[in-house]
């Protein structure tokens, strides 16, 4: 079996017409109801479209994107296969349900890294999304191939999801993965001139971006220029709309604070503009890939251009991450890319190079310590969204610290404190937390609060650390305080 994903980009770059056929490729695969850029097709020994395979994705086409139609394709994939391996060999309409209980086993127990319950949760998601189309939309099956309860269980249920560990890190843990990890320097605060990266402003931007606004490494990453610009004169935050690019393009308004404000502005001028000049040449040359903007709209924030032939106006909150990546702007030396944060090639980093970029920043955080014979503990393992549960934890806590001093202030005042519930709900720390976090469902934000109730005396610590060091929480807590109190 031989697998492809649909790109208009490479048809448009390496598709050449074949002696005979008389057809224009990539008038055919820009058509309208062509087939969206990244749906996977399958082909079978015959160099025929392989089915049910084919028929499947095409219709998980019509609701999902790109990388989550690579994710469910390589899940499928990995099923059909072990299927094929059984003695007598087996496939996807005719697996029975010591099949499915076989290939459960494969995967949690048997292979030479098991998988564990919550990437085996997608994987059964996979699975289950299969027979459901089979049976309900395509009609190929009478019946799915597995008993399930009531309760929902079934043969492909197994173990249980951990709970999310909430990681995060202290003033000093992040100061030092900040200056020793991300930019290079050594302890005492000179150069190292063993460290290579030429991106350190870069890198630790959007570090002290997530970690002070919250921010998912999809919605960072994939931030425009235009959308953070230049810092205000009045000190004030910078408000983001996101939609398109947060989690579940669910909308929510983002405050990104003065001080990172202006290390962004500092790396736009120095590193990401010696960047956009080297790749500008090069850009211009695949124009013909990109939305090319020649009109930008900073008060309505939509941009007008040409993409793929065709002039196109978007609203910035609209645009998804892949058409982010995409969007160009011609400057003096050629193409420029609109998006924030730009690798050496002035394209948009993927996620897979920012978790490479704090990966590399932590173990040399690790090694530094080691060979300097520092007494600072740092985590075994940093992930981005640690940054995020940063913000979250703390943010709880001060939030709920500024509401209780409010109480007690007004007690002191008037011998009463706030008792309706519209007031609480305005001023609940769980729900103000929950917005600016964008969860969708409370039970996410309810772990901070869990994880809260658990916290001890060293978490306290930390907490009076950021506060005596840091003002970004308490500038924000105190801006939340005052609309409630207004």
């Amino acid at each position: 079996m031989d697998y492809f994903f649909t790109s208009r980009d490479k048809v448009r770059r390496f598709g050449a017409i074949a002696d005979g056929i008389d057809l224009d490729f990539l008038r055919y695969v820009t058509r309208e109801r062509a087939l969206k850029d990244g749906t996977p097709f399958f082909l079978g020994s015959d160099m025929r479209p392989l089915e049910p395979h084919c028929s499947f994705f095409l219709d998980l086409a019509k609701t999902l994107k790109a990388k989550s139609l690579q994710d469910y394709a390589y899940d499928f994939l990995d099923f059909s296969d072990f299927l094929e391996s059984l003695d007598p060999p087996s496939d996807v309409l005719s697996a029975t349900e010591d099949d499915l209980l076989a290939y459960r086993e494969h995967c949690t127990q048997h292979r030479d890294e098991p998988m564990s319950p919550a990437t085996w949760k997608r994987r059964r998601v996979t699975i289950h999304n299969f027979y459901d189309w089979a049976v309900d939309e395509a009609k190929l099956l009478a019946r799915r191939p597995y008993y399930q309860r009531p309760n929902g269980r079934d043969v492909l249920s197994w173990g249980a999801t951990a709970a999310l560990d909430v990681r995060h890190l202290t003033y000093e843990q992040w100061r030092f993965l900040d200056r020793v990890g991300l930019r290079g320097l050594l302890p005492d605060g000179t150069a190292d001139p063993s460290f290579r990266s030429a991106h350190t402003l870069r890198d630790s931007a959007a570090g002290n971006l997530s970690i002070t606004a919250g921010l998912r490494l999809r919605e960072f990453r994939a931030l425009l220029d235009i959308e953070v610009g230049r810092p205000r004169r009045d000190g004030t935050a910078k408000e983001v709309e996101l939609e398109a690019i947060a989690k579940f393009g669910l909308p929510r308004t983002v405050e990104i604070q003065d001080a990172t404000v202006r290390e962004i502005d500092w790396y736009r001028r120095t590193e990401r503009a010696a960047t956009v000049r080297k790749a500008s040449r090069n850009l211009w040359r695949r124009r013909e890939e990109f939305f090319v903007v020649d009109d930008v709209n900073t008060r309505q924030m939509k941009l007008r251009g040409v993409d793929h032939g065709r002039r196109r106006t978007w609203s910035v909150r609209a645009m998804d991450a892949e058409l982010r990546a995409r969007t160009m702007i011609e400057g003096e030396y050629g193409l420029e890319p609109m998006a924030l944060f730009v690798g050496r090639h002035g394209r948009m980093l993927t996620s897979q190079r920012w978790e490479q970029i704090f990966l590399d920043a932590h173990a040399r955080t690790l090694r530094i310590i080691a060979e300097h014979d520092l007494g600072l503990e740092m985590p075994h393992q940093v992930r981005i969204h640690d940054l995020r549960h940063t913000f979250a934890v703390y943010m709880l806590e001060l939030l709920t610290e500024l509401l209780r001093k409010q109480d007690a202030e007004e007690y002191a005042r008037s011998g009463r404190v706030p008792a309706y519930a519209a007031d609480h709900q305005s001023r609940n720390p769980f729900l103000t937390v929950m917005r600016l976090l964008g969860h969708r469902r409370p039970e996410s934000t309810m772990r901070y609060l869990t994880y809260k109730k658990k916290s001890n005396l060293l978490v306290a610590q930390a907490i009076k650390e950021w506060n005596d060091q840091d003002s970004t929480y308490a500038e924000l807590a105190s801006r939340h305080g005052g609309r409630w109190t207004g």
